[in-house]
């Protein structure tokens, strides 16, 4: 016999199965998973002096990052906009 004694942990709040995160990373894969497999056709960019073929998806990809590069750029400056107003 050993001396450790098996002490059964309770389970987060009597919960069985995958946590909403997971369901909801999974059901985010399948979709870009999805979209990716239906947007494979080439198309034509055109921006500034660059002009250049690429995939839809890719086109798409690299607005949505732009956009939240974007979006994080401007809360940044938001902030420290208002955080010297109240410092002043």
């Amino acid at each position: 016999m050993s001396d450790f004694e098996y002490d059964e942990q309770p389970s987060g709040a009597g919960r069985n199965g995958p946590g909403l995160f997971l369901i909801l990373t999974i059901l985010v894969a399948a979709i870009t998973a999805i979209f990716i497999a239906q947007n494979r056709e080439r198309t034509q960019i055109e921006f500034l002096f660059f002009d250049f073929a690429s995939r839809i998806w890719t086109a798409i990809a690299i607005a949505i990052a732009l956009g939240i590069l974007l979006d994080r750029l401007i809360l940044a400056w938001w902030r420290r906009a208002r955080r010297r107003k109240n410092n002043d």
